[in-house]
């Protein structure tokens, strides 16, 4: 990857996006930070946010909002059980981006069931987490601060 700003992609700041996660080889969701060309992809106070190179293929994902809107206009038998699924993960304790991974799987899989849902923010958040420590531990023996 390039360090030239060309390479940069920017979006709208607070909007979610899917893109490849180099270090677990997986399609992520990430919250786009307030200047639009950088992203935060953990729930941690911490968390260094990092470019949003266009080779890592981001694409907008939307929000529990959109999603919710997209349910009313095509799908409106569904909707209700999508408004009970949002609230209970929006009051569920977990962090902003894993409940907002598990709406986004709920959406994309169209299965509201809070447990199932829940499971899959959990599991991406994890993994991103995971593939976060080995970028971080790489950054701490090049001599770098993670």
């Amino acid at each position: 990857m390039s360090n030239d700003i060309a390479d940069l992609t920017a979006f709208e700041p607070g909007v979610f996006i899917l893109l490849n996660d180099v270090m677990t080889g997986v399609r992520k969701l990430a919250r786009v930070t307030d200047d639009g060309q950088a992203y935060i992809d953990l729930d941690s106070e911490d968390c260094t946010p990092l470019p949003i190179y266009t080779t890592l293929q981001p694409a907008e994902a939307g929000n529990i909002l959109g999603w919710g809107l997209y349910l009313v206009d095509h799908h409106p038998e569904l909707h209700p059980a999508w408004r009970t699924l949002c609230d209970r993960l929006v009051n569920s304790g977990e962090g902003v981006l894993t409940y907002n991974r598990a709406a986004h799987w709920a959406f994309v899989n169209r299965t509201f069931d809070f447990d199932k849902a829940i499971a899959a923010g959990k599991a991406e958040s994890e993994a991103v987490a995971a593939g976060r420590k080995v970028l971080d531990d790489m950054a701490r023996n090049a001599g770098g601060q993670a």
